[in-house]
């Protein structure tokens, strides 16, 4: 009788340790924000200082993508179809789930664009790269000039593709999961 009061006491634990835990700051899911959606964020207000740092960050990521894309294609794997967005973790935080709808959409020149079903709400440049001792590396420079370039670590197995930030632009504490989809994003709900 003592063994079956302790396993429940000790389940019981168990359950109220594990239980997820509401925070105020993290909300259920990734949603859309006066500046676009949290994955493709801009700031607000930049200073002359960091205005700056964003330009000469932006014409050197321009730089390496024109001299990478003089040798390298557009790979197929990246631009057939759309990469739906699944989940974002930003450093520190569980990963979220993304609002339906939202994609990004490679193209064959190097140029993409993102938003949330038929509402296309920015692109830009981008280059992937296999030709690296690591990782593949994808750069990618939004045409909002108030916006640092990224560059991402790429994991891809099938339709599905793993963006995981470095720190050569600072974008290093973010990771995506984005599924392929074949199809263009369907009509919100």
């Amino acid at each position: 009788m003592k063994k079956l009061v302790y396993y429940f006491v000790v389940a019981a634990i168990l359950c109220i340790a594990c239980k997820e835990q509401p925070t105020q700051a993290s909300p259920d899911r990734v949603v859309n924000e006066d500046s676009g959606n949290v994955i493709h964020t801009a700031p607000a207000e930049i200073s002359p200082a960091n205005k700056a740092k964003i330009d000469n960050s932006r014409s050197h990521a321009y730089a390496l993508i024109e001299s990478r894309s003089q040798g390298e294609d557009a790979y197929s794997m990246l631009v057939v179809g759309w990469w739906m967005y699944e989940a974002i973790f930003a450093g520190g935080e569980r990963p979220q789930p993304v609002e339906p709808g939202y994609y990004i959409k490679f193209e064959d020149d190097f140029s993409y664009s993102y938003g949330q079903y038929q509402d296309v709400q920015g692109g830009g440049k981008y280059h992937l790269t296999f030709n690296t001792d690591n990782d593949p590396k994808l750069i990618m420079v939004d045409d909002n000039p108030s916006k640092y370039p990224e560059e991402w670590s790429i994991l891809s197995k099938e339709n599905v593709l793993i963006l995981v930030g470095s720190n050569y632009f600072g974008n290093n504490p973010k990771q995506m999961k984005l599924v392929k989809d074949l199809n263009p994003p369907g009509p919100g709900i």
